[in-house]
């Protein structure tokens, strides 16, 4: 599979948004479209992180990501919310955004959708929104996991262990959840790369790192977990929050940046 070149990769990106956004602020897309949009913002900071060597950009998209997810669920209907899709939130967590994540989590459905999602899926999601983010009491959070772990999909689902370990703070189950979760993603990506069902831009940015990787690893740093430096998905450069430098929370709606000359996106609305 032929790969975008980095730069290309960014100005496309840039392009898109410049084509989209109008519509995000216009609250005229779908979740399923939303996630599309985040991806760029995600993609042009995998770009940025994989040309300098730096996190700086990285950390500025991600929180870029969550802010304009953050925009769309603020203008939701409950009805049409499907938490198990919410990619920003893993954004938010990856990159320090402590403000999003708590308002993603917030104005997430907190019940299941169905016909519109997995159960295991939006539970996976849900659980870590209420263990690490919204503090639920003990009692719900245990009634979470009994409803997880009693699902038929669950001896398959390589998150459950995950999830589970980072709810007893068990830092040998979550390095045996982690392992077996990473092992997934990979032949996932192998599969959908040699299939050519990853697009040219992925296979170039997010196919080598996962925001979701590197946000259960902040998550168990939360949990008091030790963790190792370097995971496959997980460069150790992009877990340098030090280095994190938050943009101004509406800066998503401008995309205003230094991208070879990029200018201001149309009808930017400050």
């Amino acid at each position: 599979m032929v790969r975008t070149p980095l730069p290309l990769i960014e100005k496309n990106s840039l392009l898109q948004l410049q084509m989209v956004l109008p519509r995000v602020l216009t609250r005229q897309v779908t979740q399923a479209q939303m996630m599309s949009v985040c991806a760029l913002y995600r993609r042009m900071g995998i770009a940025q992180l994989f040309l300098s060597g730096l996190p700086d950009g990285l950390f500025e998209e991600l929180s870029r990501s969550a802010r304009a997810f953050l925009f769309f669920l603020q203008g939701a209907d409950d009805s049409t919310k499907t938490t198990s899709r919410s990619e920003p939130y893993f954004d938010a967590i990856a990159c320090g955004d402590t403000e999003a994540e708590r308002e993603i989590a917030q104005h997430s459905r907190a019940t299941w959708n169905p016909g519109e999602e997995y159960e295991d899926d939006f539970l996976y999601v849900r659980i870590l929104m209420e263990r690490f983010t919204l503090a639920a009491p003990t009692a719900r959070l245990d009634a979470a996991m009994s409803r997880y772990e009693g699902l038929p999909t669950a001896r398959d689902d390589a998150r459950l262990p995950l999830c589970q370990a980072l709810v007893a703070a068990d830092a040998q189950r979550f390095e045996e959840g982690l392992s077996l979760l990473l092992d997934v993603r990979t032949r996932e990506l192998r599969k959908r790369i040699e299939a050519e069902r990853l697009s040219p831009d992925d296979a170039a940015t997010t196919a080598h790192l996962s925001v979701e990787v590197l946000a259960l690893l902040r998550l168990a740093g939360r949990a008091r977990l030790p963790t190792e430096q370097h995971y496959p998905l997980a460069p150790s450069v992009a877990r340098r929050l030090d280095r994190a430098r938050l943009p101004p929370p509406a800066s998503w709606r401008q995309r205003v940046t230094s991208i070879h000359g990029a200018t201001d996106v149309p009808g930017r609305n400050p």
